[in-house]
């Protein structure tokens, strides 16, 4: 029996122009666009994704940190992290402590963490689980080190002096449309696919339950509602790959019964919890 678990660690708040991105707008106007921007959207969960499968439990994103909110955890030469975006987080809303409360001991009951990229509001709970098996793509993770990884979301600096994860490629065979895959579980239930665009190298996880197929988008898209409507995000680097990956997750979620749980999506764990596929609600 397989099982998934919605599990919100806070919220964040951001940009219109950040949550959808402006037809016609490359890379560079989109980010001008977001510091242009006067409207915000309503504040939206940072989800972390719980996976119960006969291997064990996998966690799909660890949330972002109450220490987002110290002076000085954020780099103040950034301005897109301490005036763009809003991180808030109770430190009893860690991903550590949520799990605990479902009677889950973060050091020693998950059997893996799935990371889709190392974006900040995505590996601030790290610290959770220093003795767990951490996996990561390697592209994503390469490209998150350093000065570029601080430029582009992530805090590779407030990463746990003991983060070595097990860097894995895409070397499977094609899934649908997406042209590569990797099993994380033996019995490929559990797997990654490729779906860049909103960061380089980010994947999604594919798990495939009893009756329904549960597509873990992480920040592919902010909203199943831009992905119907094929709309990439303000933070995209490259909008028309973005896009290419929301037609691929279209085309596989039309394909099979299909819930699509990106991790900002505030409608997601509703329709989790009342298992609406994405072909119902397109009828």
């Amino acid at each position: 029996m397989i099982r998934v678990t919605a599990i919100e660690t806070g919220k964040a708040r951001m940009k219109s122009a950040q949550k959808t991105g402006r037809d016609g707008r490359g890379a560079l106007g989109r980010k001008i666009d977001i510091f242009r921007d006067r409207s915000w959207v309503e504040p939206l969960p940072i989800l972390s994704f719980l996976i119960e499968h006969p291997e064990g439990r996998f966690l799909v994103d660890t949330g972002d940190t109450w220490r987002n909110s110290v002076p000085g955890y954020l780099p103040r030469w950034n301005p897109f992290f301490t005036k763009e975006v809003s991180i808030r987080v109770a430190p009893l809303e860690e991903i550590g402590p949520r799990l605990q409360a479902m009677n889950i001991d973060p050091a020693r009951d998950i059997a893996a963490v799935i990371l889709t990229h190392c974006h900040h509001d995505h590996t601030g709970g790290l610290d959770h689980f220093p003795h767990t098996r951490i996996i990561a793509p390697r592209e994503n993770y390469e490209d998150s080190r350093g000065l570029k990884g601080m430029m582009m979301g992530c805090l590779p600096q407030r990463w746990p002096i003991w983060f070595k994860p097990e860097l894995v490629d895409l070397d499977g065979p094609p899934i649908g449309p997406f042209a590569e895959s990797h099993a994380i579980t033996k019995d490929r239930r559990i797997l990654l696919v490729p779906t860049p665009g909103h960061a380089k190298g980010h994947v999604s996880v594919i798990v495939r339950g009893e009756d329904v197929t549960y597509f873990l988008a992480g920040d592919a898209t902010y909203t199943e509602e831009n992905l119907r409507a094929e709309k990439a995000d303000g933070v995209t680097n490259d909008p028309a790959l973005s896009v290419a990956t929301l037609k691929a997750i279209k085309r596989f979620a039309s394909s099979e019964p299909t819930i699509v749980l990106p991790a900002h999506d505030p409608e997601g764990p509703a329709r989790l919890a009342t298992r609406r596929v994405f072909a119902a609600e397109a009828a």
